[in-house]
């Protein structure tokens, strides 16, 4: 069924803005059923009651909580990667079920902060979520310094290093932990001072295996696993 984002009030749905032209892309009618998000828990099934120019007008027939939502908390520290990398981390986390996305500037980053960037990477986590059947988007924030990351962790229960010098997949202790945190550098890594850092802080090191894995894979890799 299709799906589109819009508000609530009241009993209705009202879809305007880009959604809205997706719907007239996909030639959608009044009276037809579509499936509405509203970036609250749950996914809406509604029946159009009017399109207009600006605003498509749909009745809440029934709602269920979004089976496609995250089940805990989990946030990617990504360094900043180059070119489009980001859109594509972007895309693949919020398939995998990640809350959070927050880019960091380390000592070997290459590419640097772009906020006008933000409203991109949100429009590609809002298609993305109506692709998996997810209604509460990935929450992507503008890019931090290393230091700033550092202090954000105190807020997880459980931190989550990718060390690509460690070649062994690590058994992990899930049990008691709701906010986690997944900290993936960049192409270049991390420099002996910041892995020096990490390790004075409480984190668990863990590793990917044998293979050097490029940094969105190793992003996407590590959100799978910790999803699973």
């Amino acid at each position: 069924m299709k799906k589109f984002f819009g508000n609530i009030e009241n009993n209705e749905i009202y879809i305007n803005g880009e959604d809205l032209m997706h719907l007239a892309v996909l030639r959608c009618e009044i009276g037809e059923q579509i499936i509405c998000y509203a970036n609250d828990e749950f996914e809406y099934l509604c029946e159009i009651k009017n399109i207009s120019k600006k605003v498509a007008v749909c009745e809440i027939i029934s709602k269920k909580e979004c089976e496609g939502n995250p089940k805990c908390n989990i946030t990617m520290f990504q360094g900043l990667p180059k070119q489009d990398k980001l859109e594509f981390i972007t895309q693949k986390l919020t398939e995998l079920g990640a809350s959070s996305l927050i880019p960091f500037e380390s000592n070997f980053t290459i590419a640097k902060p772009n906020s006008n960037k933000l409203d991109r990477l949100n429009k590609i986590t809002f298609e993305a979520c109506k692709q998996c059947g997810r209604s509460v988007p990935l929450k992507i924030e503008n890019a931090i310094k290393f230091n700033e990351m550092l202090e954000k962790l105190k807020d997880y229960d459980l931190v989550l290093f990718a060390n690509e010098t460690n070649k062994q997949i690590t058994k992990i202790d899930f049990s008691n932990a709701k906010n986690i945190a997944i900290i993936v550098g960049s192409e270049g890594g991390f420099s002996p001072e910041e892995i020096k850092k990490l390790k004075n802080i409480k984190i668990t090191e863990f590793g990917l295996g044998s293979r050097i894995l490029r940094c969105e894979t190793a992003c996407v890799m590590s959100c799978g696993l910790v999803s699973y």
